[in-house]
């Protein structure tokens, strides 16, 4: 009887420790990857994440994040994924600047048949689209691709972080960061913004806001965010009463 508890207790002890082997593999390991993206597109998980490669004298700023190109993700257990490779590469973008290596968090969403893929980078012509980060948007009829960039960035969008949403009543989000959070409604194309941008204001007014993301659940809008104060960073959220409106912070 004390054999079998000790055999049953071993067992017990292999499966706890495979699953725990298992759950704490990273999905993706043939690349460096961050900031992901998940989204559900039928009946398979999507993750659209930045890709590190390795900066060298005349490729990217060494010692700095290096980022040329997007891939994406599927898998339909959350254990099995496919790299379907590059979606969007700085090369082939015609608006990016061929040296930036900045192609940094992204976000996908679907609507109207068409998937819209919207990645920060910076641009070569600082005279029309400013200095520093702006947002672009690529189309495919797919989830993996391909994709199509867009011939110019999103107009009045300066920043990165892309993250949209599509509120129930169909009107479209977009937001972004730089420094502070701001937000802007969409047109029907997905490609232009509807309205002028507004900074969150009721969101902690000292350091580094940055990496929006907006969920609603049972009839709540959430906003989680990173926050950067005093060399220590957080991963905050606040509730949104009212969406397009005032946001409470948790207590």
């Amino acid at each position: 009887m004390r054999y079998g508890k000790s055999y049953l207790v071993l067992i017990s002890l292999i499966i706890f420790l495979t699953i725990s082997t298992f759950a704490q593999n990273p999905l993706i390991r043939n690349m460096y990857s961050a900031d992901p993206s998940a989204r559900v597109f039928g009946d398979r998980v999507y993750i659209y994440p930045s890709h590190d490669i390795l900066a060298t004298p005349g490729k990217g700023r060494v010692g700095w994040f290096c980022m040329e190109d997007y891939h994406v993700f599927s898998s339909v257990n959350l254990t099995d994924w496919t790299d379907h490779g590059v979606i969007v590469s700085q090369n082939k973008v015609p608006w990016v600047r061929p040296d930036s290596y900045s192609m940094w968090a992204p976000d996908c969403i679907y609507r109207n048949g068409k998937y819209y893929f919207y990645f920060p980078t910076s641009p070569k012509d600082t005279i029309t689209h400013g200095r520093g980060f702006t947002v672009g948007v690529a189309v495919a009829d797919k989830p993996q691709g391909p994709f199509v960039p867009q011939p110019t960035p999103i107009k009045n969008v300066r920043g990165i972080d892309p993250n949209v949403f599509i509120d129930k009543d169909g009107q479209a989000y977009l937001y972004w960061s730089q420094g502070n959070i701001y937000c802007a409604k969409l047109k029907e194309n997905m490609l232009e913004l509807a309205s002028d941008p507004v900074i969150l204001k009721e969101l902690p007014d000292k350091g580094l806001k940055e990496g929006p993301y907006l969920f609603e659940r049972n009839g709540i809008y959430y906003l989680t965010y990173p926050h950067v104060e005093h060399k220590i960073e957080r991963l905050e959220y606040a509730i949104v009463i009212i969406h397009w409106g005032h946001l409470k912070l948790p207590v």
